[in-house]
């Protein structure tokens, strides 16, 4: 089953790339060593297309129904942006999807 874990914050200022930056350095080293590892697809990270203190982090997960829960990773990122804004943490299970080009 996939879902994906996003963490969506609202800054009051501009957010520094850096700080990003070293929020992920940190993610293979501390979590390739634990379960999690395997069920982990991928994270991307977004910004608004206008509102340039919107930031988007969605982590990628693929494992077996019923096991769908905020992740240790996912914690760990929404207590360290916590204190710069408006933060909103969700788990989305996909329930269809369509991929393109369609084939007949």
């Amino acid at each position: 089953m996939k879902w994906v874990e996003i963490i969506s914050l609202r800054c009051a200022g501009n957010i520094e790339t850096r700080f990003i930056d070293e929020l992920l350095k940190g993610v293979d080293e501390s979590d390739a060593a634990t379960d999690m590892s395997k069920h982990l697809v991928e994270i991307k990270i977004y910004h608004h297309s206008v509102v340039e203190t919107d930031l988007s982090i969605h982590i990628y997960w693929k494992s077996k129904p019923g096991s769908q829960n905020k992740s240790p990773l996912g914690l760990r990122f929404s207590s360290a942006l916590k204190p710069l804004g408006l933060l909103n943490h969700s788990i989305w299970v996909e329930t269809a999807a369509l991929e393109f080009p369609l084939t007949g």
